[in-house]
């Protein structure tokens, strides 16, 4: 009887810690039904900018220095989405880079919004973005790309005056087989992280088992890629760092630690970051972790220790938006069946934007429907100005303090 009871509380131990989870995840998806949803705004000022010029900018960062925020944004989004399993048959179109002057607020959409011209990126290869990261000791842009043919990560110079993007390497390795976020280490080491083990294409039911269950099955990767710069049949060093559910986001708060998104904890985990004196790959230290009240995209650290999290509130509404969006994004919406152009007029997707900081805690921004479907909420502390895309919206959301 004894080793039973023992049994049954180590059991019982194990279990409960899933349970807790699952109550969370499913607390979210009741509590943040839309049309429940309660909207906040602690937001000096905010537009919307470039809606009929770019849409489904699913990354952002900022170059505070010349006061341009870069974004990645994929109209074949709307068609071909790998981490949310949409797989629409016809043509599909590639992903853009483009960069946004926040210098002068009066400056003219036509002026302040440029797209980057990319150059030697192979004929014929389609393009298809997630995560960015830009190392501005070398122009160098890190770009997430899952293209049909396997995934990969492209790097380009960038050139920020004539608003060039000249591809020069293409980085590919077994353990990157969903690269989602990534972070700088130096100019030859990221880290970059997988947000699912089973992958949507090839196992749909297991990929959403994957999400909804919380299975801690991502992971975060560190990648070398010395021997590539140096020549472009070099090979690329990767070891696995870190496992999480839903590994998405990922930024260095300071020298010694990196938080990272878990999209279905949901929370963001916070690693202690130990990097050895040999060539052997760095280590992440659990430390803690700070859950947030909806299913979290990216992160991204502003100048003066802030972290910024975007994400999303329900993600069922997300996932009815997200498959709706090649038909109500069609130039031939106008001659579509009545009860088709009614959905598109109605269908809702929000938007949750936090703050953290040691001082405060959480602190949530930005909640609402305006700008729909936040993944990334980047701010430049010194001009107190901030932007946030969106997986499925049309433009960007620009706000300042």
């Amino acid at each position: 009887m004894a080793f039973k009871g023992t049994f049954f509380v180590i059991v019982l131990a194990a279990l409960l810690p899933g349970l807790y989870d699952s109550y969370v995840r499913l607390s979210i998806i009741l509590n943040n039904v839309p049309g429940k949803l309660v909207h906040v705004n602690h937001l000096k000022s905010y537009e919307i900018k470039f809606e009929d010029t770019i849409r489904n900018c699913e990354d952002a960062l900022l170059i505070e220095s010349k006061a341009l925020a870069l974004f990645s944004c994929d109209a074949g989004r709307e068609s071909y989405n790998t981490v949310m399993g949409i797989f629409l048959p016809g043509p599909t179109p590639g992903a853009e880079i483009y960069a946004y002057d926040y210098s002068d607020a009066s400056a003219p959409e036509s002026k302040s919004l440029k797209r980057f011209e990319i150059l030697d990126y192979e004929l014929g290869t389609d393009f298809h973005t997630l995560g960015l990261a830009f190392d501005e000791t070398t122009s160098t842009l890190f770009v997430s790309n899952h293209r049909k043919a396997g995934p990969t990560v492209e790097m380009f110079t960038l050139d920020l005056e004539a608003f060039t993007a000249k591809h020069f390497r293409t980085i590919r390795h077994p353990l990157l087989h969903g690269p989602n976020a990534i972070a700088l280490v130096n100019s030859h080491e990221l880290l970059i992280t997988n947000d699912h083990y089973f992958l949507a294409e090839e196992y749909p039911t297991l990929s959403m088992l994957e999400s909804y269950l919380g299975l801690p099955l991502g992971t975060v990767v560190h990648v070398d890629i010395s021997s590539l710069l140096k020549d472009p049949a070099g090979t690329v060093e990767a070891t696995v760092v870190a496992r999480q559910p839903f590994a998405n986001g990922v930024t260095f708060l300071n020298e010694t630690t990196v938080v990272v998104a878990s999209t279905t904890k949901p929370a963001i985990y916070f690693y202690n970051f130990t990097k050895p004196d040999s060539a052997s790959a760095p280590t992440l230290t659990y430390q803690s972790l700070i859950r947030v009240p909806y299913y979290i995209d990216n992160l991204q650290v502003s100048q003066d220790g802030a972290i910024y999290a975007a994400g999303h509130p329900h993600p069922p509404s997300l996932n009815k938006y997200a498959a709706t969006r090649h038909i109500c994004n069609s130039p031939d919406l106008s001659s579509a069946d009545a009860s088709v152009r009614e959905e598109c007029r109605t269908t809702q997707a929000t938007s949750w934007v936090s703050k953290w900081t040691e001082e405060k805690g959480v602190e949530h921004i930005y909640i609402g429907a305006d700008y729909p479907t936040s993944c990334t909420a980047a701010f430049d502390s010194k001009r107190k100005i901030g932007v946030v895309s969106g997986l499925y919206a049309k433009g960007i959301m620009v706000w300042r303090d």
